[in-house]
């Protein structure tokens, strides 16, 4: 008993670790994103047509005049959708100084199911609301969560720092994320630069792992085993493409055009 209590005792301190590396929130140098829309296809392997998304960041809106607005569009299409159907909308309300998430709204049709998950971020705090409805019965099952550390980021408020940041080679960032209603700690590598897709990038290696809410300790996030992203290396450094080992396969992202707003 003496010995496995030492060995606990050793262990806990390094569970902890991941907090005392966590990246400020801070933007860095990076001028800010303009207004822009940006389209990408999604593939499986690069071959097979798999669906789309539509990034459109800081387009003014009417409803929110003292927010920096981001929407996701998009899903999966043809021969994927078939085999599974996924619609998403996502709303991400950031604060227009810090691009410092104090509202999400995302809906996910799965065609039988529909999840609507609903975050708000106040001081230390962000609280979801996550609700699945049965489209058939229209019964639904409302859970309830909370996870109080800061900073904490959504998806978009995650791409937005990293993107601003100097990104020298060899850097890393550590940034707990709540993409829906459950956080994530995520850690970005710089692993240099080259040429990919006749363009100048920044090559990143992107690891997810799951936070247990009230002890902070860190859980395997089995569903993506690898992440592989280039930025483009100008003013912009938006993803040019991502590659994702995920339990479907290789899921690929990249760019198919852009345009001011």
């Amino acid at each position: 008993m003496k010995v496995a209590a030492l060995i606990l005792a050793l262990s806990l301190p390094a569970l902890a670790d991941w907090k005392d590396d966590v990246t400020p929130a801070t933007l860095g140098p990076q001028p800010k994103l303009v207004p822009q829309e940006f389209e990408y296809r999604l593939s499986w392997n690069g071959m097979v047509d798999a669906g789309k998304l539509t990034f459109t960041f800081g387009k003014p809106d009417p409803k929110f005049p003292t927010d920096y607005v981001t929407r996701v569009t998009g899903g999966s299409t043809g021969v994927a959708s078939k085999l599974y159907k996924s619609d998403i909308a996502l709303i991400s309300r950031l604060d227009p100084a810090t691009l410092r998430p104090r509202a999400s709204v995302g809906v996910q049709n799965e065609g039988d199911e529909i999840v609507t998950t609903r975050s708000t971020w106040a001081g230390t705090q962000v609280t979801s609301e996550h609700v699945t409805k049965v489209v058939k019965t229209g019964v639904e099952a409302k859970l309830d969560s909370t996870f109080v550390f800061t900073p904490v980021h959504d998806i978009v408020s995650a791409m937005l720092h990293v993107r601003s940041q100097k990104l020298d080679n060899g850097d890393t960032l550590t940034m707990p994320l709540m993409p829906f209603n459950k956080p994530y700690l995520m850690r970005v590598e710089v692993l240099g630069r080259e040429k990919f897709a006749n363009r100048d990038t920044i090559k990143l290696s992107v690891s997810l792992q799951k936070i247990e809410p009230k002890t902070k300790t860190l859980l395997p996030y089995k569903k993506m085993k690898s992440t592989t992203m280039w930025l483009s290396d100008d003013a912009n450094r938006i993803p040019v493409e991502l590659r994702s080992e995920v339990f479907i396969g290789d899921v690929r992202m990249t760019l198919a055009g852009a345009k001011k707003l």
